[in-house]
């Protein structure tokens, strides 16, 4: 029978238990939310409590007392553990009762987790003590807080029984209270991990700006200022929001720390629009909607200065709330239009717009209630902003290697003769001296050739200038096939080329120049049913000095064509840079 006995105590003793713990619970605040001060809590907790919304004039800790007291209906509760009421909602009330069942007090941090509220005033009473008062907010100087923190905070041993929570939170700001009930390492840890984060998001983007600016700095290229302001807005702008600023560059400056979001809000966009318009070239691909943007901008400042001067703050914040938005619509056209009509740059613009405005909107949408607050979604806005300035970087790298691509063309068509194909002086000399520095160390052979085509102006005389272009390009087309390989062959000017033949002695010289020769004068060129036979005049000049130059050598050449053409043209002339210009080999007539 003792087994029976024991059931029967089993089924018992829960009765007593409820009614026991249901007393306790109506003492501890008659239906309001009972905490464990042995609780530490890792992240927000408002569904552990309840609120009420202040209805007209501001309440007092005895008014909200007796307004529980007198109906307990009045209070509400949070379905998620973050209250999100969206913009100038009004100021909310959180309730709750702390139990230390234990015998000695408790330390724990009360904290709300947002850096933009305005003022958030903690209270907690006790039997038969007056309220104890901890104060926090963007409203309140760094100094004047009861814990100069850039989060409101407030540390509490809690002692045995029971304690009464009243917070109260106001702010003409999106309304979003992510409340905080842990220990003081807790807290430091959770801290630990934001500062990690920030860092890492800030130094990113600092170091994008950074370098953006020093590129203006030297090339004196707009679009990279333009950059370097929005990618400095948003460290300004989210600085401003989440508490840094205030707790570490304007401590005592609570005017500007109430104003700053808005306007950073609005720096912010308008940089991104001036960048992503000077990026796109909108100017001149698209007029209408560059003045457009310009207007929308300047309205948009215009409009926040009359909330300024109307002291509407939250009217300021739903004119930059709703401005985000319209900048990523218009951020999103402009890289879509300007991919498809063929910028292949305005890919990664499109895309880091694209990661930049979910993340926005994420946020937006988290901050004003619009959406269940996660830490993710509060967080989105930097995480989308980091991946939308390394796409920008590719985007401008992408530009930059395609000027880079098109001046390396441009400067190698400057370089070339358009007429026959080969280097013209300007692409000549400078492979020209870097073979002779080489040569010139290693005290090799080199000589240097001159070659004219003889009585060219008697072609063009007798033949036209059209046939005379193509003589040109059928002898230089066979002056290039016939030289060798490791030969440099320019367009001189004129009906004149010339040949550098590095690692060349005098006789190998004579050799090739015979060749060129030869080919030259069996070379028949057609022009309308006629045949047209040319010969060529060459001089040569060999390096037999450590210290000649190029200049001179190519000075000697030069001296010895004009010997092969006054000795009756369609010859070879050879000349020593050590000799100077009188002595010269013999010539050979064909």
């Amino acid at each position: 029978m003792r087994w029976q006995w024991f059931f029967l105590f089993f089924l018992i003793l829960p009765g007593p238990t409820a009614w026991a713990l249901a007393e306790s619970a109506q003492k501890g605040g008659e239906g309001i939310p009972l905490i464990d001060a042995r609780a530490d809590y890792q992240s927000a907790m408002v569904d552990r409590l309840a609120y009420l919304v202040e209805q007209g004039d501001k309440l007092s800790v005895s008014e909200v007392q007796s307004l529980i007291g007198d109906d307990p209906a009045v209070l509400k509760h949070p379905a998620t553990s973050v209250l999100a009421n969206g913009i100038d909602s009004g100021a909310v009330w959180l309730v709750a009762t702390v139990l230390n069942p234990t015998d000695d007090a408790i330390m724990r941090r009360l904290s709300v987790r947002t850096g933009w509220l305005e003022q958030v005033d903690f209270f907690l009473l006790t039997a038969d003590q007056p309220p104890i008062h901890f104060v926090g907010g963007d409203r309140v100087p760094v100094h004047e807080r009861s814990l100069p923190e850039r989060l409101p905070s407030a540390d509490y041993p809690f002692p045995p029984g029971e304690t009464r929570l009243l917070l109260r939170v106001e702010t003409a700001d999106p309304m979003v209270v992510p409340f905080g009930f842990s220990s003081i390492a807790t807290n430091h840890s959770r801290e630990q991990s934001e500062t990690a984060f920030y860092s890492f998001v800030y130094g990113v983007m600092f170091a994008l700006s950074a370098y953006n600016l020093m590129l203006f700095a030297s090339l004196r290229q707009r679009r990279y200022l333009f950059y370097s302001l929005y990618t400095a807005s948003f460290i300004a702008m989210t600085v401003s929001y989440n508490g840094i600023g205030m707790a570490l560059l304007w401590p005592q400056a609570v005017a500007w720390q109430q104003w700053a979001p808005p306007l950073l809000m609005l720096c912010f966009t308008s940089s991104g629009l001036a960048f992503g318009t000077n990026f796109l070239r909108t100017r001149r691909h698209r007029p209408w909607l560059h003045r457009s943007i310009q207007i929308l901008c300047v309205a948009s400042f215009a409009l926040l200065g009359v909330c300024f001067a109307l002291d509407e703050q939250g009217l300021a914040l739903r004119l930059a709330f709703l401005f985000v938005p319209v900048f990523t619509v218009l951020m999103l056209y402009m890289g879509v239009s300007s991919w498809m009509s063929g910028n292949e740059s305005a890919r990664y613009f499109m895309l880091g717009t694209l990661a930049s405005a979910i993340g926005a909107s994420i946020t937006a949408l988290t901050v004003t209630g619009t959406i269940t607050y996660t830490r993710l979604g509060f967080y989105a806005v930097d995480i989308g902003m980091v991946v939308d300035a390394m796409l920008l970087m590719l985007a401008l790298a992408d530009l930059v290697r395609k000027n880079e691509k098109g001046r390396v063309a441009a400067e190698r068509t400057a370089q070339i003769d358009l007429l026959t194909g080969l280097d013209n002086r300007r692409g000549f000399l400078p492979v020209a001296e870097s073979f002779w520095s080489l040569v010139t160390r290693k005290q090799r052979d080199v000589c240097v050739a001159m070659i004219d085509i003889d009585h060219f102006k008697e072609i063009n005389d007798q033949y036209g200038h059209a046939t005379g272009d193509r003589v040109l390009k059928e002898i230089a087309g066979e002056l290039d096939r016939s030289r060798r390989h490791g030969d440099l062959l320019a367009r001189w000017g004129g009906e004149e080329f010339i040949l550098l033949l590095p690692e060349t002695t005098d006789a190998e010289a004579r050799t090739v120049a015979e060749r060129l020769r030869y080919n030259i004068e069996r070379l028949r060129i057609n022009d309308r049913n006629r045949t047209i036979r040319c010969t060529i005049s060459i001089g040569i000049a060999s390096r037999h000095s450590e210290h000649v130059t190029l200049d001179h050598t190519i000075a000697v050449a030069d001296e010895k064509l004009y010997t092969a053409k006054v000795q009756g043209r369609n010859q070879v002339s050879m000349g020593r840079t050590s000799d100077g210009l009188q002595r010269s080999s013999s010539t050979h007539t064909a």
